[in-house]
């Protein structure tokens, strides 16, 4: 378990509703998902990553990561915090699809997913000694690919921004309705030129690159609205990958 700065009634929240999950969930939706009917897996490499490994990404920008009942990852930031994240500690070549399940515990939390994430002049992505957390590293001094939903409380609708530079590419017309306290099956993935975003088997946005990143990390991004921090578990994280 990692932790740093955790405000209190931030916590007292995550708890509240980690004892209410924990109490109704069944254990029957335990590793299962809705999954985008278009995707193939056939021939990709199958990776699950448990909560445990999940908890041992690298933790990034000011917060907390921990495990807690019914096989869920708990990610937070902290009240100082500029955002949290957690990067992967393997390097992904070519095409990747990830899909997990996450559940907001707090309304002003949003959530990204960030694929082939690496540095604009070296294979390696190097992260500063002093990151807090912020949106600078990833728009300015890294390349990824950028995919946010959850982010009614930001005012927008779920994209697709290619980075370095920020370029959003694809917006989607209509909120994701996503909301606070329900688990949310979703898929973020890249097969050669195609990007896409799935929630609950339905594809929401999906964009074409003809000048596709090579390669890089994957990484999950929490911030918060207004004041209010983030919060939000996450649990059946599996990654596809050729």
């Amino acid at each position: 378990m990692i932790m740093r700065y955790c405000r209190l009634p931030v916590l007292i929240t995550a708890i509240f509703w980690l004892l209410l999950i924990g109490c109704t969930t069944p254990a029957s939706d335990q590793g299962t998902q809705k999954l985008t009917e278009s995707f193939d897996s056939t021939d990709w490499q199958v990776d699950s990553v448990t909560h445990e490994a999940l908890a041992n990404w690298r933790l990034l920008g000011e917060g907390e990561v921990f495990t807690t009942i019914n096989a869920q990852t708990c990610l937070m930031e902290s009240e100082s915090s500029q955002g949290v994240v957690l990067l992967s500690p393997t390097y992904y070549k070519g095409d990747v699809v990830v899909k997990y399940k996450a559940l907001a515990l707090t309304g002003a939390t949003v959530f990204v997913t960030m694929l082939s994430a690496t540095d604009t002049v070296a294979p390696m992505l190097d992260i500063p000694e002093d990151y807090d957390g912020g949106m600078n590293l990833w728009v300015d001094g890294a390349a990824n690919y950028f995919f946010a939903f959850k982010n009614a409380s930001h005012g927008g609708t779920p994209y697709i921004a290619k980075n370095p530079g920020f370029t959003i590419e694809t917006v989607a017309p209509d909120q994701d309705r996503m909301v606070a306290g329900i688990y949310y099956d979703i898929e973020v993935g890249r097969q050669g030129s195609q990007l896409w975003l799935s929630v609950d088997g339905q594809q929401i946005i999906a964009w074409k690159d003809d000048h596709p990143i090579e390669g890089g990390h994957i990484a999950v991004r929490l911030r918060g609205t207004a004041g209010l921090a983030a919060s939000g578990l996450l649990k059946d994280m599996v990654i596809y990958s050729k």
